[in-house]
């Protein structure tokens, strides 16, 4: 729901971040067209990982058993390949205020370099707790986004990327008809503006996120969807379990 999702048949992803060629400028009659060089930006390479576990169970159990403890095995290698996924692609928002990207800072900064001819930064870092004040800035803010050439790019957030812990501070928020917390009975114009998205996988227990779904800016590939195999060895008897997949998170 937060991610792009694409097949990959290769052993890495790349993509280029294109600088944009800015406004048309009036045209002359019989005159010629204006031409502008488009600066290429930057390449961001995705590169995939592998991600495998194992389990090895011996003949005599498999010949014992009562409890259908074997057949829970595949369940908890599910369960654990699950949560590898989750876990991984949340770290690209863990990481979001401190891990530089491919512009040399992190995803969310206040000085983000724009690499159009006039050059500049821009800024798509909203701070504070997620109260209305908060919230409202930064929907402000996300309105206020350029591309490379200082164009706005009209950005209009639909979704408020949540941890769990903030789950009834968003309800409180979108669902009240009054301001929360307002001692004036004034209106709550956030009221159903946005779609929480409750990430379980992430880490702090304050952070928050807005996101214009029309942005495939976080992006997921499979290279290897999980797969599962069972086979025995024929001398030892043991029963061997393997899940394996392989696929890259990043923006």
């Amino acid at each position: 729901k937060v991610f792009k999702v694409q097949g990959s048949t290769k052993a890495e992803e790349s993509d280029f971040h294109v600088a944009g060629v800015g406004m048309w400028p009036e045209k002359e009659s019989m005159g010629p067209i204006q031409y502008e060089d488009i600066n290429p930006g930057l390449e961001v390479n995705y590169i995939h990982k592998e991600y495998a576990k194992g389990t090895q169970v011996e003949r005599k159990f498999y010949d014992d058993e009562m409890y259908s403890v074997i057949e829970k095995i595949p369940k908890s290698h599910g369960r654990g390949g699950r949560a590898t996924v989750e876990t991984i692609a949340a770290t690209v928002l863990i990481n979001a205020f401190t891990t530089n990207g491919y512009d040399g800072v992190p995803l969310l900064s206040n000085s983000h370099p724009l690499y159009g001819n006039d050059g500049g930064t821009c800024d798509n870092l909203a701070s504070g707790v997620l109260d209305s004040t908060n919230l409202t800035a930064a929907l402000i803010l996300a309105r206020q986004q350029v591309d490379d050439a200082g164009l706005k790019i009209q950005c209009k957030p639909k979704r408020l990327i949540i941890p769990e812990d903030l789950e009834y501070q968003a309800a409180v928020l979108m669902q009240s008809t009054q301001l929360p917390g307002g001692p004036d009975n004034d209106t709550n114009v956030l009221r159903g503006k946005l779609q929480p998205v409750i990430l379980d996988y992430l880490t702090s227990t304050t952070a928050w996120f807005l996101q214009d779904p029309r942005f495939d800016n976080l992006t997921f590939f499979w290279r290897v969807k999980p797969e599962y195999k069972r086979e025995e060895n024929f001398d030892t008897m043991i029963a061997k379990y393997r899940g394996y997949m392989r696929f890259v998170a990043g923006y």
